[in-house]
């Protein structure tokens, strides 16, 4: 797929703190821009289909008994 520009504003002090560790990594600043919204969008991705399967099984009845809910809280609290 082809690469396209995009232009958006954002404050000073992200684009030095950007620029600072673009020169320590020895990469350009776009790779690093590039790199996080990859990232972003990825992680986005997975948490609107985790909801949309939540919703799905909400929608079918499909819930956890007290006793799931409560062995879930304590693998959790180890």
């Amino acid at each position: 797929m082809g690469k396209v520009s995009v232009s958006f504003r954002t404050d000073q002090k992200k684009v030095k703190q950007l620029d600072s560790m673009a020169k320590r990594q020895r990469r350009a600043r776009t790779q690093l821009i590039d790199e996080a919204l990859e990232n972003y969008i990825e992680i986005q991705r997975w948490q609107l289909r985790e909801i949309e399967a939540g919703l799905r099984a909400a929608e079918a009845d499909e819930f956890a008994s007290e006793d799931e809910v409560r062995a879930e809280f304590a693998r959790w609290r180890k």
